[in-house]
């Protein structure tokens, strides 16, 4: 039969698209919840981090004498019990007697006595002070042997108390933070790439190369690896980021070891084999079937990599060769917090609670990657 003159034949249904493995490992990365609120926990970290010293109220490196391990609070500082004694330390420095005193809301005033005219010079004391603006003179009695003295109470905010030098320690957590997480992912990311390519090249080609290049690794393994550190202090310098870049270089030995291992059972796969008679060559199939089956592994490793950089970056900051002040990072303040448990247990909660966190969330990121980019479980 022939078709009806001016029928229309049905619309043809376009053919179905393909997802790569990106994708495909993307969708599966966003079914898993806590993969997804631990990168949205770590992207908030980050963000406060970059942000967050531009909008607190106190420099990282800003010393304040007077408020040496105060405890963490909500109410700005000085509180009443401290604004009395500090108040007769000034007038201890002055050498003068104080007849009066009343405190008016966020303002002090006081009269001053003494046999000989007061030197006006001395109230400097109050602008020396952590807790006090600058004072004035309201009344000059007796030839300015009798002065009326009011000072503005300066009040100071520190939502997580303050070091044993009398430094912010929000400010100083943000600043350690930033740079912990910077170290951990420049070194991680050095280590990755090395690492990776390393250990492809050696398990796929094998034979002489595989034998060469391990045994370079063996060598580097039996090497102290503080002398490779002093080394790139003497290179580099004090220049953390170029430190610890260099650091990653020498991190990549485990990573190169388990990607040979997993290239070793993934070139007798049949999908290899079949790349190979069909003529792709070998950077085709390093690049198309090796390494991107290898993710899996590779990604929980460096998960784990980034805290045990920063664990790295303290104890060589301990030894006096990682991030040296006023810089810090979250290795320093742990160490710093241990030394004043006893009074100051802040001091290690504090960094301790977001280093766990960090870990937690980079575990909880690593297990969802492992499972978003495992062949065997699409």
């Amino acid at each position: 039969m022939t078709a009806i003159d001016g029928a229309q034949s049905p619309p043809s249904s376009p053919a179905p698209q393909g997802r790569s493995l990106w994708s495909d490992a993307r969708a599966r990365l966003m079914q898993n919840r806590a993969a997804v609120a631990s990168l949205i926990f770590l992207a908030f970290l980050a963000l406060a981090f970059t942000l967050g010293r531009a909008i607190t109220p106190h420099a990282y490196d800003q010393v304040f004498p007077d408020y040496v391990k105060v405890q963490p609070s909500l109410k700005p500082y000085p509180l009443a019990d401290q604004i009395g004694p500090a108040l007769d330390r000034i007038v201890a420095r002055m050498r003068v007697q104080a007849v009066d005193r009343k405190i008016e809301g966020d303002v002090v005033r006081m009269t001053f006595e003494s046999p000989r005219p007061i030197d006006e010079r001395l109230l400097a004391y109050f602008e020396r002070s952590d807790l006090f603006h600058p004072a004035r003179v309201v009344e000059r009695q007796e030839e300015g042997r009798r002065l009326v003295v009011e000072a503005p109470i300066e009040r100071r905010l520190f939502l997580f108390g303050t070091d044993s030098n009398g430094r912010d320690l929000l400010s100083r957590i943000l600043l350690a933070g930033g740079i912990s997480l910077l170290i951990g992912i420049l070194a991680s990311l050095v280590a990755l790439i090395i690492g990776v390519a390393w250990g492809a090249i050696a398990g796929y080609f094998g034979g002489r190369v595989d034998m060469v290049m391990m045994r370079i690794v063996d060598i580097l393994y039996s090497l102290p690896f503080i002398f490779f550190v002093i080394l790139l202090v003497v290179f580099f310098g004090r220049n953390f980021v170029l430190m610890f870049i260099a650091v990653g270089a020498i991190e990549w030995l485990d990573m190169a070891r388990i990607v040979r291992g997993q290239t070793l059972s993934i070139k007798r796969q049949e999908y290899v084999q079949a790349a190979e008679a069909l003529g792709v060559d070998s950077s085709g199939i390093l690049r198309r079937h090796i390494i991107p089956n290898t993710l899996g592994p590779v990604v929980v490793f460096l998960t784990l990599l980034v805290p045990k950089v920063i664990l790295l970056e303290s104890f060589l900051s301990f030894l006096g060769l990682g991030v040296q002040e006023p810089m810090s990072s979250l290795g320093v303040l742990i160490s710093d917090g241990a030394k004043n448990i006893q009074g100051a247990s802040y001091m290690l909660i504090a960094p301790a609670t977001i280093f766990i966190a960090m870990l937690f969330a980079l575990n909880f990121v690593g297990d969802g990657l492992r499972d978003a980019l495992d062949p065997k479980d699409r």
